[in-house]
């Protein structure tokens, strides 16, 4: 009788045993040992302003790291292998790139995308932002722009948020300061001095007296245009900066209206004699308009041109720029800093939310050709990236 007590325990224990096992999913450790981890560990979310290129060029570079842990099919990562949005970037590209994420998940991966918790602020009505937070299927969303990640920052009270792409989080509110959180559940990846960098290099390079700048007379533009380091930059190395207002599009309808009130604003840009204008941040279609924007008055005056948007804009006609961010670099370290969340054991409000992209120079010679603009051959010999459009 005894023996046989012991045996149904001993078959209870393995029954307990094997039933565990089917929530843990083997993985490959840095040494190259198998390791297993609780399935899932992180259900991640994501939340965006509106559709934009580096936003979904993120995502993807964060799936291809998940499809390196073998969390993702690795047939995602030859689909994908070519894919670079902040180049090339069509509306309704970010929808179909998460819905291929999802349906490359591995079944019963430690690190999964929520199939539900897709959100663009932007085609949503406001009475249905409330479905974006305190969701049972999402540990942690990625907010990506200034406005998901204060509505999260305000309403999200059961999951844990990355602001990853917020103007400036500290202003906004979202964080206190690069070590502090207002919630435990809160964290917004920083780059403190991107623009600042950009900036000096661009002087370096193009030598300016007097810079011109078109963004929209809101609060909200003049941070994330960044006049405040424009205007430091400007008082640093002498140059002078000159100011057109040109009001963003509020529907398709009103792009119309808004590329002519651009042109005229670069018309007078001209007309006040800059030998530069800085192409800040805004709704251009780089792609459809740059270049017949830049062909209006610009270019013809022999005006160079400098982007804030990255080197995106460089493929249509701007002169000259340097990154302020890289999608692979972001999607390492937030992945990084999400691992050591959740297989560490690091507190969520104690992760490191600093860091610093390796800046990359652009310029477009086609662009120079045409505006008679001679790069010194030392400055020629540290530029990474070379457009031509001919």
């Amino acid at each position: 009788m005894c023996n046989k007590k012991k045996w149904i325990i001993l078959l209870c224990c393995f029954c307990l045993i094997v039933s565990a096992g089917a929530f843990y999913v083997p993985q490959k450790g840095a040494n190259g040992q198998s390791v297993v981890y609780a399935a899932p560990l992180v259900r991640i979310g994501y939340a965006q302003t509106r559709e934009y290129g580096p936003f979904s060029q993120v995502l993807l570079e964060t799936a291809k790291e998940l499809a390196r842990e073998g969390c993702i099919a690795e047939s995602f990562l030859d689909k994908y292998e070519d894919v670079n949005y902040e180049m090339h970037f069509e509306e309704g590209d970010t929808v179909k790139l998460w819905q291929d994420i999802c349906d490359a998940t591995v079944k019963g991966a430690p690190y999964q995308f929520s199939r539900d918790a897709f959100f663009d602020m932007n085609e949503m009505p406001q009475e249905d932002y409330s479905d974006m937070v305190n969701r049972k299927d999402v540990d942690i969303t990625f907010t990506m722009g200034t406005d998901p990640s204060v509505y999260f920052f305000e309403h999200e009270k059961k999951n844990k948020f990355m602001s990853l792409y917020a103007a400036d989080p500290i202003k906004s509110g979202i964080v206190k300061s690069t070590t502090e959180r207002y919630t435990d559940n809160s964290y917004a990846l920083m780059d403190l001095t991107p623009y600042l960098r950009q900036l000096d290099a661009g002087y370096k390079f193009l030598q300016f007296e007097k810079l011109g700048v078109v963004y929209e007379d809101s609060e909200a533009a003049y941070d994330y245009s960044d006049i405040r380091e424009i205007e430091q930059k400007a008082e640093e190395y002498g140059f002078e900066v000159v100011y057109e207002h040109v009001d963003e599009p509020v529907s398709e309808e009103d792009f119309d209206r808004y590329y002519e009130e651009l042109k005229q604003a670069y018309r007078n840009l001209v007309d006040k004699g800059i030998d530069c204008l800085y192409v800040t941040i805004s709704s251009i279609n780089y792609e459809e308009k740059m270049q017949e924007l830049l062909d209006d008055a610009i270019i013809p005056a022999g005006v160079k041109t400098m982007a804030q948007d990255d080197l995106a804009p460089l493929a249509y006609g701007v002169l000259f720029g340097v990154t302020i961010s890289d999608a692979k670099e972001v999607a390492a370290y937030v992945f990084s800093e999400i691992r050591r969340y959740a297989e560490e054991g690091v507190p969520f409000d104690e992760l490191d939310m600093v860091y610093e992209c390796t800046p990359r120079i652009g310029i477009n010679y086609t662009t120079a050709r045409r505006i008679r603009y001679d790069l010194p051959f030392e400055d020629l010999q540290i530029v990474d990236v070379v457009y031509k459009n001919e």
